[in-house]
């Protein structure tokens, strides 16, 4: 069955759906568990969502470099050609 269908069904009977990513509080418990040294994924599993989505948080909070932005552990090192 197509997710599409499936939203559709469960939207006519009123199902409320779960909003992505973290809210203002979890953002903040889960910079200060990074911040102990807690992995991205063992914070997404305790709080139920997606290492992406605590990722985001990081980046956010400045604790974790955007991707693409040179901030690369190999940026000064050149690949042999």
């Amino acid at each position: 069955m197509h997710r599409a269908t499936v939203f559709s069904h469960l939207r006519r009977r009123n199902v409320p759906s779960r909003r992505p990513g973290l809210g203002i509080d979890e953002k903040a418990e889960a910079v200060c568990l990074a911040r102990a040294g807690v992995s991205m994924r063992a914070i997404g599993r305790r709080m139920g969502v997606d290492r992406k989505s605590v990722r985001a948080a990081l980046v956010e909070a400045g604790l974790v470099p955007e991707k693409g932005c040179g901030h690369s552990q190999h940026s000064d090192q050149r690949w042999p050609r």
